[in-house]
């Protein structure tokens, strides 16, 4: 394995690996690994929406899964229709998202989702000690591995409140179940208001 792939590694894990002399309380440690990123994460995801005009400002992100056009009460399968015809129009990453049920939930899968995808990729080059060696070695057989994990990975993705603590050295995992939900909501709002003072200007 090469050294750049080391160093990615070790730059994945650090951030969440924690000394024996280290006295992080777990509510610190829970809104610094979890409750910040996840807020970030919700923030680009809403700001981005409303740059590509999915939604408005003063909308949810749930508003995504709804069609933009009314249908009739008892007309649930033109309804359900154009909610998947409206979810093919967004870009790559909200279709992921919308996949995993949008919201707090789907976020999670979907940074889940992400970081595994990573983490394969990763994997994948450090098979190879250099760039020509892995150009020489990707064949049909080799992406289409890597396509059929990249399948696998929606399992633990789906799943992500029990990868991460099996993944992550947790001091407690309700605070980080927690902290995450919170900055969920946080980041969402704060894309939302900045978004708004934005269309103001």
């Amino acid at each position: 394995m090469s050294m750049g792939v080391i160093f990615l590694e070790q730059q994945l894990y650090l951030p969440f690996s924690r000394g024996e002399n280290d006295i992080m309380s777990p509510t610190t440690e829970a809104v610094i690994y979890a409750g910040i990123p996840t807020a970030m994460v919700s923030f680009l995801m809403m700001l981005w929406a409303i740059r590509k005009n999915y939604l408005l400002a003063d909308d949810d992100l749930d508003v995504l899964k709804k069609p933009k056009t009314s249908k009739k009460d008892d007309d649930s399968t033109e309804d359900d229709n154009s909610s998947k015809d409206q979810q093919a129009k967004y870009n790559p990453v909200h279709q992921k998202w919308l996949y995993f049920g949008g919201g707090y939930y789907g976020l999670m899968a979907l940074v889940t989702y992400i970081y595994l995808e990573v983490q394969e990729v990763i994997a994948f080059i450090g098979n190879y000690e250099s760039f020509n060696q892995l150009m020489d070695q990707i064949t049909v057989k080799a992406i289409f591995g890597l396509i059929i994990e990249s399948f696998l990975n929606i399992i633990p993705a789906f799943t992500w409140f029990i990868y991460w603590p099996k993944e992550l050295d947790m001091t407690n995992g309700w605070y980080w179940l927690v902290s995450s939900y919170i900055g969920y909501h946080v980041g969402s709002f704060v894309a939302r208001k900045y978004a708004a003072m934005a269309t103001e200007k």
